[in-house]
Parts: structure tokens; sequence; C-alpha cells
């Protein structure tokens, strides 16, 4: 985007606000990019019923929804592990059968779950990498 683009005022909640701040932050987006992301992959996800989608289009709608699904692992990943260590759990099952990996050529499938394993990585988490599969995969705490 450039500062010639059209410029919108909003007001939001300041709940939302917030979650905007997190997330962008988290993506390494200013709150900015984040919404505009945010936007333009809802609008990606509503394609017009009836219309016939170009193959350039549908590589576009592609990557973003690859971009997207990166950041759903990521959460998952991390919304799972915080529920079971206020439980006492120190390995972890992130269960993904419902995202359909299963269709995603070897290379993009990996790229989906870079994110997600550098970031636990970072943290001092042990991904065993055995275990990965289309349906998930076992995180332990070193």
């Amino acid at each position: 985007m450039s500062r010639e683009d059209p410029q919108l005022r909003i007001r939001l909640p300041i709940e939302l606000k917030e979650k905007i701040e997190e997330t962008a932050k988290a993506n390494s987006r200013s709150m900015n990019a984040e919404i505009v992301q945010r936007l333009d992959i809802s609008f990606l996800n509503e394609p017009p019923t009836g219309q016939l989608i170009s193959a350039k289009d549908a590589a576009h709608i592609a990557s973003k929804a690859k971009k997207e699904l990166s950041g759903v692992i990521l959460k998952r990943t991390f919304d799972e592990i915080n529920k079971k260590i206020r439980m006492g759990h120190k390995s972890f099952c992130i269960m993904l059968d419902d995202l359909e990996l299963e269709g995603l050529e070897d290379e993009e499938f990996n790229e989906v779950f870079q994110q997600t394993f550098n970031r636990l990585n970072d943290l001092g988490y042990t991904v065993l990498m055995e275990s990965l599969d289309a349906d998930g995969f076992l995180v332990d705490i070193k």
C-alpha cells in the first residue's frame, strides 16, 4: 500500500483494538496491515456465487489461504498448549484433521507448519517430527 491509497477512520471497541494490536505484533505487521490482510482474506473466502474464477485468481486465493492456514495452525497449537498446561500436561497432541492438509503438496505442507515449528523451537518446545502427519503432531516440553 502507498500513502496515496484512500484512508478510512473507524471506531472500534477497545477489546477489538487490543486484539488487533496483539495479532499484528504476533504476525510482525502494523495494525493497518493486519486489518487489510484480514479484510482481504474475508473477501477471498466469499467468491461470488455462480461466477467462474480464473486460474490466476484461483492461484491468488490458494496462496492467501495457505498464509491464513499457517496462522490457524499457530493459534490452535498455542491454544491447545495453554489449555493443557493448566491441567498439568507436559505433552500436547495438536489435532488438525479438520483442515484437510492431505490435499497439500509436500512443499506446501511443510511451509504451513514452518511458522509454528519455528515459534515452538524458539520457546523451548520439542516437536516430535515422527508424529507429524495431515491429522496433526505432538509437542513436548523439553
